[in-house]
């Protein structure tokens, strides 16, 4: 006697489903590799911010808002910060203290027509001062 079995269906995906999961990989990597060096270079930009103000506390630092600001100008540039220009640094005085602030845009084309803008407002590092 012969018996009958059911057929298992198949299981797996298929070129298309493969197709559709790799093109979604693909669009998640390039943006990651697209936006990863903004927050890199945002790192650099806040690291930078606080070696000033260490600097200044140790009675290394520039005393005048022009000095202050080409230190940092010098360091960003040693650090390959590239968003950041000099109408971005803003460099006060509030009492006997200097107030850094460096707020700044930065935009990366993503592709097509598409472009990734990340604002990064308040980076802000008080010298001096008791």
């Amino acid at each position: 006697m012969k018996s009958i079995t059911a057929r298992q269906p198949q299981a797996g995906m298929t070129y298309m489903g493969m197709l559709i999961m790799l093109i979604v990989i693909a669009f998640f990597a390039v943006v990651l590799i697209k936006v990863l060096p903004l927050y890199m270079e945002h790192f650099n930009v806040t690291s930078s911010l606080k070696s000033l103000a260490k600097d200044t506390k140790d009675g290394q630092g520039a005393k005048t808002p022009m000095e202050v600001e080409k230190l940092l100008s010098n360091r960003l540039s040693i650090n390959d910060v590239q968003h950041v220009t000099r109408d971005d640094i803003k460099v006060t005085r509030d009492g006997h203290r200097l107030v850094v602030d460096v707020s700044y845009e930065a935009r990366v084309h993503l592709f097509g027509n598409l472009d990734v803008v990340a604002k990064f407002p308040d980076n802000r590092v008080e010298l001096g001062g008791p």
